[in-house]
This record gives structure tokens, sequence and C-alpha cells, in this order.
């Protein structure tokens, strides 16, 4: 655990809780910009809210108050790759011709037909 996690969770500790009770807003800012940093750097709710010690969604609330949405972000869907399949052609004379394409294959054969 780093200095400033340490520091947060210290922090958030003296802090008497219980229903109806805030926490300090200075304090609220601090912890909203450190879990900032940490999701965007991969970190999950959960992995947050155990590094400071929180038994509830708390901070996931204040950021999400403090303004990080969960919107809905544009993807682009591309076609799955499908593999080309190749075709060798062999002929009673013992000629081959390997890695032709289906339509390829079918085109050889009605010109030696």
């Amino acid at each position: 655990m780093d200095k400033e996690t340490a520091i947060l969770r210290r922090d958030l500790g003296r802090v008497e809780t219980g229903r109806g009770r805030r926490y300090p807003a200075e304090l609220r800012a601090r912890v909203v910009t450190w879990a900032r940093g940490r999701r965007a750097a991969g970190a999950s709710w959960e992995e947050i809210k155990l590094e400071l010690g929180q038994q509830f969604d708390t901070v996931r609330r204040w950021c999400v108050e403090a303004g990080e949405t969960k919107a809905l972000v544009p993807v682009r869907v591309v076609a799955p790759r499908v593999p080309v399949r190749t075709l060798s052609v062999v002929s009673p004379g013992g000629f081959r011709i390997d890695g032709l394409t289906p339509g390829e294959a079918a085109a050889l054969l009605r010109e030696l037909g």
C-alpha cells in the first residue's frame, strides 16, 4: 500500500460514521481524486473499496456523483475473420495445383472439363 492510500485510509477511519453522518467535503474530494486515478490505472471498485478499508460502495457513489458517468461508448463492429479455405486439384496425369479457393478450383475444373 502506498503512502497516499495509507493516509486516506487513516483519515477515513478517523471519521465518525453512522446513519446521517457526513464525511468532510475536503476528504471526500481527496478520495474521489485518488479513486479516479486508481480507476484510470485499471483497478476495480472492489479493489478500491478494499484498499481504503471501506465496507460499502461509498467511494463509487461519490465518484458517480462527482461526474463519473456510466455512459455508453461507441463500439465498432467488425466481421469476424473467416479462415480462407484452400483446395488442391490433382489431375489424372499427376499434376497438382495447391492453394486454390473454392471458386478458383471450380473455374479450373470447368476449363479442364
